[in-house]
């Protein structure tokens, strides 16, 4: 990093990870954001507001532990480009698994690109942790440059929480009132799907959380989910309102319902 200076630190606990990034993507501030637990820790690189790069210091997120659990490299490949990434000095290991001849040059961005996938979307299911971000452009050689537009990528990682309990609690519960805001301009080039812009449109200030969700163009469980990124992009506001006798059940992400609300 060419800078030292942190700008914000908070915990999960208490701060919502796509309203952060949204945030940071506003603003179109560069920089890495930092989330740590327990003995893990994940970097997420940002330029010109949008994802480049992530790491993590877990090894199941690895770049070779997933080829090979891909079936694209060997166990034994992976153990002949690891005894060699320690000997190089300034490689990467997608580098040497190419040099090798043990990945096709034309499967390194998109191997990276699902590598970073997989950091970004765990971290959606963290309900805990340190989170800092820190100022400054970075060296061109720290990361292996992709782009993942962080509107995007909100969008795919509120979909991919496990736990619609928290989305529940984080729009204000089932008689929240969703209303429209205009779209802001740093989101002038976000392209939503169809499905998704058929729920915004539902969104007219009226509707409450349990009818939206009730009513929107996919199961209750995901019309919830994309309304939660909906909030952190800003393209909705929730109005909270006095709890009635209204019950909605939003389902796990594999199908199971959380219970009734």
């Amino acid at each position: 990093m060419t800078e030292d200076r942190f700008v914000f630190r908070g915990r999960l606990e208490e701060d919502s990870l796509p309203e952060m990034l949204a945030t940071i993507h506003r603003y179109r501030v560069p920089g890495v954001m930092e989330v740590s637990r327990e003995e893990v820790s994940k970097r997420v690189y940002i330029l010109d507001g949008d994802v480049i790069f992530a790491d993590s210091t877990d090894p199941e997120e690895r770049l070779g532990t997933m080829l090979v659990e891909e079936g694209r490299i060997s166990g034994v490949q992976l153990e002949v480009s690891s005894d060699e990434l320690e000997r190089s000095k300034g490689k990467r290991h997608g580098e040497i698994l190419v040099d090798l001849g043990f990945l096709p040059a034309e499967e390194l961005g998109p191997a990276v690109r699902r590598q970073v996938q997989r950091i970004l979307w765990d971290l959606f299911n963290w309900d805990s942790g340190t989170v800092s971000f820190q100022v400054g452009r970075f060296r061109e050689d720290e990361v292996f440059k992709i782009t993942i537009p962080t509107p995007r990528a909100v969008l795919d990682g509120c979909r991919r929480i496990a736990d619609g309990r928290r989305v529940t609690a984080r729009l204000g519960g089932r008689n929240a009132l969703i209303h429209p805001l205009p779209p802001p301009k740093s989101l002038a080039g976000l392209r939503l799907q169809r499905g998704e812009r058929e729920l915004l449109e539902m969104v007219d200030g009226r509707k409450t959380l349990f009818e939206l969700c009730e009513g929107g163009p996919f199961s209750a469980g995901i019309n919830a989910r994309i309304l939660f990124a909906f909030a952190a992009l800003r393209l909705v506001e929730v109005e909270h309102r006095q709890p009635s006798g209204v019950r909605i059940q939003v389902r796990r992400s594999g199908g199971e319902p959380d219970g009734e609300r």
